[in-house]
């Protein structure tokens, strides 16, 4: 009877850090396998992690035409001439400051949620494949429906 390392193909010679980052993946994975809702109660029972410093980098400065005559949904301050704003993915445009503050906390846009990734592993991992399970879920809903409706 193989042991679980070698059923997991696991290499002793792997340095210590890559050995655990892979057997908490492999963990992660076996449990969601077992039951994704559980799983899911965690994650989302916890406060969404910090948004990635390189997404937070990755965010484009408005031009001023952008700003002017808006306020700010985060501080709910006019926008003026010299301020330095922040546009999400989403196009919701922030202050800097109050932006940033934000995405330290969390990994969503303040208004609609939309999400941007996180330096948490098992956060993205978790949400990855929360998205398979739906697209499986889907792929078997339409497949029941051709058949039988």
């Amino acid at each position: 009877m193989a042991s679980y390392f070698e059923e997991l193909n696991v290499d002793e010679n792997e340095l210590p850090g890559s050995l655990v980052e892979r057997l908490t993946r492999e963990s992660f994975r076996m449990i969601f396998d077992y039951d994704p809702e559980s799983y899911g109660d965690v994650i989302n029972s916890q406060r969404s992690p910090p948004a990635s410093k390189s997404e937070i980098e990755k965010l484009r400065i408005p031009s001023v035409d952008e700003i002017l005559g808006e306020q700010c949904q985060i501080c709910l301050c006019q926008y003026q001439v010299d301020d330095k704003a922040l546009v999400m993915p989403c196009h919701h445009i922030f202050h800097d400051s109050c932006l940033k503050k934000w995405l330290k906390k969390s990994n969503f846009c303040p208004l609609c949620k939309s999400e941007l990734k996180t330096d948490d592993e098992l956060y993205e991992l978790y949400k990855e494949e929360m998205k398979k399970k739906r697209l499986r879920d889907d792929s078997i809903a339409q497949l029941h429906d051709s058949m039988f409706g």
